[in-house]
């Protein structure tokens, strides 16, 4: 029973830390930045690869994150902006939105509860949006970085 106590302990430590670098990432601290590749290699730390429809989704077993379950993932980079979404399942989009003190509603948003944004600085804006049933997510953090 120790044995297997210590091996389960050694497992769940690389998984923290390796979403870790993700939820730093989905954060979108003013002055913070990323680039496709950097996101690309924290969504495969995290167990997360990308499908024929270039979207990543976790590939063996699921991948916590924010206290719910990586659905599906997302980053563009282009000129005109650069973007990091995840859609979540599992959390209440509201309690993320209250951590991080983002209370500014999202009248932009097409989501029937309200979702939130919040400006971090002049290039960074960060999302919390509400579910999506249709879709099949219970929240998704976006963060967006404008040149």
């Amino acid at each position: 029973m120790l044995g297997l106590a210590t091996a389960n302990g050694a497992l769940a430590e690389p998984a923290t830390n390796s979403t870790a670098a993700l939820e730093a990432l989905l954060a979108c601290k003013a002055g913070s930045d990323f680039t496709e590749a950097q996101v690309e290699q924290a969504f495969h730390a995290a167990g997360l690869s990308r499908d024929p429809g270039s979207v990543f989704e976790p590939k063996d077993k699921p991948v916590a994150l924010f206290g719910g379950t990586v659905a599906s993932a997302d980053v563009s980079v282009s000129n005109v902006h650069k973007s990091l979404h995840v859609y979540l399942n599992n959390v209440d989009h509201k309690r993320l939105a209250k951590a991080w003190s983002v209370t500014t509603v999202d009248d932009a948003a097409q989501t029937e509860e309200p979702s939130y944004i919040k400006q971090t600085d002049a290039r960074h804006t960060l999302h919390v949006g509400a579910a999506d049933d249709y879709e099949g997510y219970s929240a998704s953090v976006t963060c967006q970085i404008h040149p």
